[in-house]
């Protein structure tokens, strides 16, 4: 059982990276974590941002994310900030590799779940969108 719901999942959500693969493909804008979280926010997501943990990459950042909620089934998450889009496109690309997680991507950003519920997957879906669909300042 576990592991049809788990392969139906991954169908899902392999169906949204290939949809979320093109954020950020226009005009590349440049989020720090408590920015990103705060569009996302306005959009819908409900994300806490938390603490910061160790990179072994310079100018990489890596917080913690949680559903403010509970509405991503008590996913924990991680956001990454990268130094550019291109570093978030090939980090993204490793993460779509990974069966354990689901992941999105904000141009020079990087989001990733494990056990993210459908509902959460909606959520993170739409907010990245909105934000993509925001010119920004």
């Amino acid at each position: 059982m576990a592991l049809r719901r788990q392969t139906r999942l991954w169908l899902a959500s392999t169906s949204l990276l290939g949809l979320l693969a093109l954020v950020g493909c226009s005009d590349e804008r440049s989020f720090d974590a408590e920015t990103l979280l705060a569009e996302l926010n306005d959009a819908g997501a409900g994300l806490v941002l938390g603490e910061t943990l160790p990179s072994t990459e310079e100018s990489v950042e890596v917080r913690v994310v949680d559903f403010a909620t509970g509405a991503g089934g008590g996913s924990t998450g991680a956001v990454v900030i990268l130094a550019d889009a291109d570093a978030a496109q090939a980090s993204f690309a490793r993460c779509e590799q990974a069966t354990a997680f689901v992941c999105f991507r904000a141009a020079n950003a990087v989001l990733r779940f494990s056990e993210l519920d459908p509902a959460g997957q909606r959520r993170m879906t739409g907010a990245v969108l909105a934000i993509e669909n925001d010119p920004g300042d």
